[in-house]
């Protein structure tokens, strides 16, 4: 509901027009108008207007009176509605009204008769029905004079109607304008890092470190890494970087003697992987590192709680068993084996060779590319390839906003969620589509940078909190955003709206 505030004013309503011939006195002094108010009450749909005449200003021949009338008349000029009346009287018409008795009348739409030259309440009030065509109007005082012997005639105004106009009344608040968005590229622009990681469980005779390949499974168990290692190499994109080999040894036996298993296990597999690369793939032997685990309890634990189709009654209790520390590993199995010895034989026999194994780690960077025909053929095959940079870089081809653009800058942030500037243009696409609850998802990791801040100041103007929105929009302006000020001043013109402006004249009040 928008309301005008109550203030004095002073409406000179029109030039003074001389008396006819025969009047004793000319009509001098044009009318006071000594307070206004006019509201607006979109919601009940009510208008209200008040206007406040002081007679003692207005001097009036004694045969004579004015009659004032307010209305409201549409800008268009297409609807008028009358409101309300009052007279103001020269000295004998003023006694002719009273013996006429309507200074008695309480008829609250009979027009009210007033004294010219003395003090009086003289308000004109009205409340009607606010409708539609009002909201494009003006508030209107029209004057009139008349004798006991002459219709009322109309008085010049200050208005080209011939009235006084005292009003306008607007109720088209201004539009939130959102077409304003601030786009940033990333700054990663380092090579992609990505690795090829795979387990081979590679078998060796009790208690010795030799490496027999065609022992028992190794020959195919070998191969995962031998083909993993040529996948890479063969990949045209693709520059090995580190092929890592970890060894693993299940927790029975002495944790000595697993040092030595674990770690003379790893060694051999490692030389046997890089001579067949060295011969066969010409991959130089810098290019390999190893390391091991002597016991891997880790491994024993997610078996435990995964792999529920083994027959392990005690399991919960076995489980807190290993994670409670224990400095002495060789005296943790044994409290595993001597308190539950039935449930030791199944993991002796079902979990412990799973726990027997080399986890391989390929290492390898993408190539770097500036030409947009590579970096189309990696956005289409496997986005994952690409820098952060070089999805602007893709996305610049198309029209900002465009379903194209878009859908680039999506993919991005998929491709890298934890990207700030990413995530930014991600949000701000989503805002371009009406998501503004993915946009806001994607402003909780575009970070705190101004182009961000801005962003936030966007998606809280679109969602109506037009403080939190002004708040954001600050701090993007002094940091330097310029697109930040014509949303303050859109933000500022709908908070500050009103619906009713009062464009009568002012004068101090008495």
């Amino acid at each position: 509901m928008m309301h005008t505030k109550f203030f004095p004013l002073l409406i000179m309503a029109a030039a003074t027009i001389a008396a006819p011939a025969r009047a004793a006195q000319p009509e001098a002094v044009d009318p006071e108008i000594y307070t206004v108010e006019v509201s607006v009450d979109e919601t009940a749909r009510k208008l209200n207007v008040d206007i406040q005449l002081r007679p003692e200003r207005l001097h009036i021949g004694r045969d004579s009176e004015q009659v004032f009338t307010s209305m409201v008349i549409s800008s268009a000029g297409t609807d008028t509605l009358m409101l309300d009346t009052i007279r103001i009287c020269g000295r004998n018409r003023w006694y002719w009204h009273v013996r006429n008795g309507e200074l008695d009348n309480t008829d609250w739409k009979a027009p009210k008769v007033f004294r010219a030259g003395q003090k009086a309440n003289a308000v004109m009030h009205s409340e009607v029905a606010f409708e539609p065509w009002m909201g494009d109007a003006q508030v209107e005082l029209r004057r009139q004079s008349a004798t006991c012997c002459r219709p009322a005639q109309p008085m010049p105004g200050t208005d080209p109607r011939g009235m006084t106009e005292i009003a306008r009344i607007y109720t088209g608040r201004p539009d939130l304008i959102c077409k304003d968005y601030v786009f940033a590229p990333p700054v990663d622009a380092t090579p992609v890092e990505k690795n090829l990681e795979g387990s081979a469980f590679v078998s060796f005779v009790v208690n010795r470190t030799e490496l027999k390949p065609d022992y028992m499974i190794n020959r195919g168990e070998i191969a995962k890494i031998i083909n993993s290692i040529d996948a890479v190499r063969n990949d045209s994109d693709a520059i090995i970087t580190n092929i890592h080999i970890k060894g693993f040894a299940s927790p029975e036996g002495s944790y000595q003697n697993n040092i030595r298993l674990a770690s003379g296990r790893t060694q051999t597999l490692t030389d046997y992987v890089r001579d067949y690369s060295r011969r066969f793939f010409q991959i130089h032997d810098t290019t390999f590192t190893n390391s091991f685990e002597p016991e891997d309890w880790a491994g024993l634990r997610r078996y435990l709680v995964d792999s529920l189709q083994f027959d392990i009654p005690n399991r919960a209790e076995i489980i807190k068993i290993v994670d409670t520390p224990m400095a002495d590993l060789d005296a943790k199995n044994d409290l595993i084996r001597k308190t539950y010895p039935q449930d030791y034989e199944v993991i002796l026999r079902d979990i412990y060779p799973w726990l027997r194994h080399s986890d391989y780690k390929i290492h390898y960077r993408i190539k770097v590319y500036t030409e947009l025909k590579e970096l189309m053929r990696l956005y289409e095959s496997d986005p994952t390839r690409l820098r952060p940079v070089d999805f602007f870089t893709i996305a610049k081809q198309y029209p900002e906003g465009s379903p194209e653009y878009n859908k680039v800058m999506i993919t991005a942030a998929a491709t890298y969620p934890n990207d700030p500037m990413l995530n930014l243009n991600a949000a701000n696409v989503a805002m371009m589509d009406n998501n503004l609850q993915l946009a806001r998802k994607y402003l909780l990791r575009a970070g705190t940078s101004p182009e961000a801040e801005f962003a936030r100041g966007v998606l809280n103007a679109r969602e109506g909190r037009l403080a939190d929105a002004l708040a954001f929009f600050e701090i993007a302006r002094k940091a330097g955003i310029d697109k930040a000020n014509g949303y303050i001043d859109n933000i500022n013109a709908i908070r500050n709206f009103n619906a009713v402006t009062i464009t009568a004249k002012t004068t101090k009040k008495d």
